[in-house]
């Protein structure tokens, strides 16, 4: 099972000592010009393209919904609930960005932002469809994952690059909210 804590502080690993913010930010500055191990692209997230039966779908579930708030007297819940209608739809018709990813000596630089290997924990390989994942546990507030598409590049050969450093995962770690969504999904479908 990962780490779940959330440091405040990060500490070197060759010095021992708690490095300042200047410190960690010229660290992440040189994880960025640090020579790639592997590099590859991949888009920034899975995408599917959704037929119009999708999205009928999506929208009777969310009027239901607003329709079942306005009858509670949740009226705030009314533009929660059209604002997740409206990232659902924005999500499934916005193809995503193709962004590159590496893995240097320093850490994992995904879409330009470096993750160094202080801040990472655990990872694992996973399969979503027909994508293959690399999810890292990171030890982070915000993301407290990285979840990076593989393309070409060879699950063993990151395996041997990233063991290294972090702990491997023989199998995906879900969390309580990861097996509720999961549930949720099998159980609401909406193609």
């Amino acid at each position: 099972m990962p780490n779940f804590r959330k440091s405040t502080h990060h500490i070197d690993h060759h010095t021992g000592r708690i490095l300042s913010k200047e410190e960690l930010d010229a660290k992440h500055e040189a994880a960025l010009e640090a020579k790639a191990l592997i590099t590859w692209k991949s888009p920034e997230r899975i995408f599917k393209s959704r037929s119009r039966k999708y999205f009928t779908k999506v929208a009777l579930y969310g009027l239901i919904f607003v329709l079942a708030a306005i009858a509670f007297g949740e009226f705030f819940l009314v533009g929660v609930i059209i604002a997740v209608v409206f990232v659902v739809y924005v999500l499934a018709t916005v193809a995503p960005q193709v962004i590159e990813h590496k893995i240097t000596n320093m850490g994992i630089i995904s879409g330009g932002r470096a993750f160094l290997w202080e801040e990472l924990d655990s990872f694992w390989f996973d399969r979503k469809g027909d994508d293959r994942l690399l999810i890292v546990q990171t030890e982070l507030h915000f993301p407290t994952r990285l979840i990076i598409l593989l393309t070409k590049v060879s699950e063993r050969t990151l395996l041997d690059l990233i063991e290294k450093h972090l702990h491997y995962h023989t199998g995906p770690v879900h969390t309580l909210f990861d097996k509720w969504a999961h549930t949720l999904q099998k159980r609401i479908n909406f193609d």
